[in-house]
């Protein structure tokens, strides 16, 4: 009984030493097990494509399965909810869009932080929209359809997959950057706003470019600009919108977060399996045709991404009498 309080500073000193140990080990012996990568979309669509070939590319990189869980709902929000309460040892990971940073400004009401609940792991692709309009207007640039909406205000109308979407904010930027006065018809998806489009519901919309590019080379859609900062290589002859309406960006985009506590070590495989996934030959072929960039980045250049994102939408919500639920 005597001889305990001796040798307790010697266990204690033990235990902090294997405690000390530990966590490198935890970091190099990962992964386990097959990862989870949560996904909080429909399966099927772009942005699940874009997971899948990640996930094929990580799983080789990484010696273990990488399982897309697709898990719909909310506008992002329950998957995203799924994955903040994980357990933070890097078999879990979540896929997120825009549609990440369109919630922290908009949705008063996330069981989760955008930012706090989550490590930045990286951005994966950045993708253009595209700016179309119905070939029966007369317009053939940015200019003259801005010139034709101004002189007719009230008349004209977009296309968007609902409200607080990329597609109804993008929209909205340009209302607001170019003094605009035209009205939303939303849809419920993309397909539909294209249909509308096509149907001549509506006069022009924001979308994506594989949706749009059969319908451009059909002659049933006009194309006017792409929404990226520069020229897109997927679009050589369109102009960026933003050549015509000074600094306007609106960009699609993916990136990975982990649970909040994710061992940086873990964190720092996973951006090297994003990067070497970025110089997959069959991953930028199949992201090419999106006018994908891939750019290379850490897990600190993507956490200043969302945070730009957050800002830039939260100055939005600030002229706009839109809430997200």
């Amino acid at each position: 009984m005597h001889t305990y309080p001796a040798i307790l500073p010697v266990i204690v000193t033990v235990v902090l030493a294997v405690m000390g140990t530990a966590r490198p080990a935890a970091a190099q012996d990962w992964p386990l097990r097959p990862i989870r990568m949560i996904a909080p979309i429909s399966a099927g669509g772009g942005a699940d494509v874009a997971a899948r070939l990640l996930a094929r590319s990580m799983g080789e990189t990484l010696r273990q399965q990488v399982v897309v869980d697709n898990r719909p709902g909310g506008g992002s929000v329950l998957g995203t909810a799924a994955a903040a309460t994980a357990a933070a040892d890097g078999h879990t990971l979540l896929w997120i869009s825009g549609a990440h940073a369109i919630n922290a400004a908009f949705n008063r009401n996330l069981p989760y932080d955008s930012m706090k609940s989550f490590e930045a792991v990286g951005l994966f692709a950045k993708m253009p929209f595209v700016l179309v309009i119905h070939p029966g207007i007369s317009a053939k640039t940015v200019p003259e359809l801005l010139a034709l909406v101004r002189a007719h205000p009230g008349k004209y109308n977009y296309a968007s997959s609902g409200i607080g979407s990329a597609s109804h904010l993008g929209l909205e930027m340009l209302k607001l950057a170019a003094k605009l006065d035209m009205v939303n018809v939303s849809y419920k998806g993309a397909a539909p706003s294209l249909a509308g489009l096509i149907g001549g519901e509506v006069q022009m919309a924001m979308l994506g470019p594989l949706s749009v590019k059969p319908h451009i080379a059909a002659g049933k859609v006009r194309p006017l600009a792409v929404t990226t900062a520069g020229r897109s290589a997927a679009f050589p002859g369109l102009p960026a919108l933003g050549e015509s309406v000074p600094q306007y960006e609106m960009t699609s985009w993916y990136g990975m977060l982990v649970p909040h506590a994710t061992p940086p070590g873990i964190i720092a495989r996973l951006n090297a399996a994003i990067t070497i996934a970025q110089s997959d030959k069959a991953v930028a072929d199949s992201l090419g045709a999106e006018g994908a960039e891939l750019p290379r980045n850490s897990p600190q250049d993507f956490r200043r991404h969302l945070e730009t994102e957050i800002a830039r939408y939260m100055a939005l919500r600030q002229k706009l009498d839109i809430r997200l639920e």
